[in-house]
């Protein structure tokens, strides 16, 4: 038996992944809804620190989880460029604030030659100086929201928030 003979039934497969992701995510509703305190407690958890449940995927590698991330990397991306975009314009740059920009004068008026360390001006400075290579850090936001909402939405289903 050669590689030529062997076929992939790629619908069967796709199928057969949706139907097990399908019965994966009723078994964790129903489990919710018995259980929204333990559920809400361990998705707040997950929410205080992602790694808890991003370390396994890192464990059997890079690509596995660049794979089960991608998804959300191509609905962040469009967000990602523009507010690099909305920031550049302002005058944020790889290499500082740009000479005769909004920023520069911002900077100027409001802070002289000492911008506070925490300050929305030094986020935005950083962030505009920062390359697009930061793969560690998508991931672990986007699973703290995505777990957080889950918390909000048991605790608010719970509650009677929505019916």
């Amino acid at each position: 038996m050669s590689q030529d003979d062997i076929t992939i039934d790629w619908s069967k497969l796709t199928g057969l992944i949706l139907s097990g992701v399908s019965h994966a995510v009723t078994v964790a509703n129903n489990w919710s809804i018995s259980h929204p305190y333990l559920s809400a407690g361990a998705l707040l958890c997950i929410s205080s620190n992602p790694k808890i449940l991003l370390t396994p995927l890192r464990l059997t590698g890079k690509t596995t989880l660049y794979i089960c991330l991608l998804p959300l990397r191509v609905v962040i991306w469009p967000f990602k460029v523009l507010g690099r975009f909305i920031l550049y314009i302002l005058g944020f740059r790889r290499r500082g604030v740009d000479r005769d920009s909004f920023a520069s004068y911002y900077q100027s008026n409001h802070y002289g030659g000492y911008v506070p360390r925490d300050s929305a001006f030094a986020h935005f400075q950083s962030y505009g100086a920062t390359s697009d290579d930061e793969v560690e850090s998508i991931p672990e936001l986007a699973v703290s929201w995505l777990s957080g909402i889950g918390a909000v939405f048991v605790l608010g289903r719970m509650w009677g928030w929505w019916n």
